[in-house]
């Protein structure tokens, strides 16, 4: 797998995992700390993230890093 294709996994498993727990992109951003914009191109695959920002994702949606980029 590319890295194109990795994160467009990481973003569509971090859209499902907000989605299920019924959170707004909106809400997220302010949870971690980002923007609206930024979380939107992230779950669209359009940009890079590093460990800091995937562990306040994690934390904010209670779940481990590891379900965020288990693919």
């Amino acid at each position: 797998m590319d890295s194109e294709s990795e994160k467009r996994s990481l973003g569509y498993r971090i859209r499902q995992l907000r989605e299920d727990k019924n959170v707004s992109q909106r809400q997220l951003a302010l949870m971690t700390g980002t923007s609206r914009s930024y979380l939107w191109k992230l779950e669209s695959g359009r940009a890079d993230v590093g460990i800091d920002v995937l562990c306040r994702i994690a934390r904010a949606l209670d779940v481990k890093v590891r379900d965020l980029i288990d693919f």
